[in-house]
């Protein structure tokens, strides 16, 4: 009897001190996401404001930008409309499959002299079905429901 004791109190203590070992360094675990790229430079882009295929863009030269102004501010800040003069500063990102075309997350907002930072803008909010989550997380729906699903149990 005292050797079974011993020998499952030594199989718990092999256990817990493999299991206190953590995961190898750089892998975040089973299933887990990717770490994120570093953060992309900072880019100013300046011009009028213009409805590009119903997005609205920003065009310099020969180079549009579909911009990334929170579609809540169009109408409550005086200015903010089609042919506006604008100065943005943010983050560009390139579109794969399109040539002269990026995305331009904007981080503020210059019109008409009035700074507005946009820096905070997308991050938690209240879901469509009232739930609070990440922006933009598990579709349209809110946290971990999608549309024409049952949601999550």
């Amino acid at each position: 009897m005292k050797r079974a004791v011993i020998v499952v109190l030594a199989i718990a203590v092999a256990a817990s001190a493999v299991s206190a070992q953590g995961w190898a360094p750089g892998f975040r675990g089973p299933g887990a996401y990717p770490a994120p790229a570093a953060p992309a430079e900072t880019v100013k882009i300046e011009g009028k404001l213009a409805l590009v295929n119903a997005h609205p863009a920003v065009v310099v030269k020969d180079k549009t930008y579909y911009v990334g102004i929170p579609a809540r501010l169009f109408g409550f800040v005086d200015g903010l409309k089609e042919g506006a003069q604008v100065k943005l500063e943010g983050y560009e990102q390139a579109l794969p499959y399109a040539t002269n075309v990026s995305l331009f997350h904007v981080v503020k907002l210059t019109l008409g002299g009035r700074e507005i930072d946009l820096s905070q803008a997308g991050g938690f909010g209240r879901g469509m079905m009232g739930s609070y989550g990440p922006a933009g997380t598990y579709g349209p729906m809110g946290r971990g429901m999608m549309p024409g699903g049952r949601g999550r149990w």
